[in-house]
């Protein structure tokens, strides 16, 4: 993490791409339209796994780090709507109840998220007052986002890991085919 305590201060979408590292276009909604909601499962699963050891990552002693431990929560934020949108446009049911884990999940802990500036809207997903959470206390964050004190990354994590399990059962169903064998059609 040398980058992030040399003073250089990284940007959302900085982040959010290497969430996305394996296929970086689905981090926006135009390079969204051509997958599935099951292929848009797996890639968002993937990245909230990594979002959550990045969060987990970040050193909450160092004061440099403040500002991309923020833009890291932005780009957690919305990689976490991302596998609550895809996942709730899921036809498999196993594959929509880690939407509504999730959406619980942001539920039990809105009073913390709120604390540092991140809402829960109507839908689940989340909303981040940026101006709030540049103000928000080392503290705070620290109750939400440190590797020692945080229910809600452990929680995160253990549900986009089964989201991504059951996402990629479904994306190896699809190429294979129920039988398990690959269908080639001539």
């Amino acid at each position: 993490m040398a980058a992030t305590s040399t003073g250089i201060t990284l940007s959302s979408d900085f982040y959010l791409s290497g969430f996305y590292k394996a296929n970086r276009n689905v981090r926006k909604a135009s390079g969204r339209t051509e997958l599935t909601s099951t292929e848009l499962s797996y890639e968002d699963s993937r990245a909230l796994s990594r979002a959550v050891k990045k969060l987990a990552s970040f050193d909450l002693s160092e004061e440099d780090n403040l500002d991309n431990l923020k833009n890291s929560i932005s780009a957690f934020a919305d990689t976490y709507n991302n596998a609550i949108s895809s996942s709730s446009k899921n036809d498999a049911s196993e594959i929509n109840k880690y939407a509504k884990q999730l959406k619980k999940l942001a539920t039990k802990y809105s009073d913390e998220l709120e604390d540092i500036g991140i809402s829960i809207k109507s839908d689940g997903s989340m909303k981040v007052n940026s101006s709030l959470l540049s103000s928000s206390k080392i503290d705070k964050i620290k109750q939400v986002f440190s590797k020692e004190n945080s229910g809600f990354l452990k929680e995160t994590q253990q549900i986009a890991r089964r989201l991504n399990s059951n996402a990629y059962d479904s994306v190896y169903t699809q190429m294979t085919g129920n039988g398990g064998r690959i269908n080639i059609i001539l």
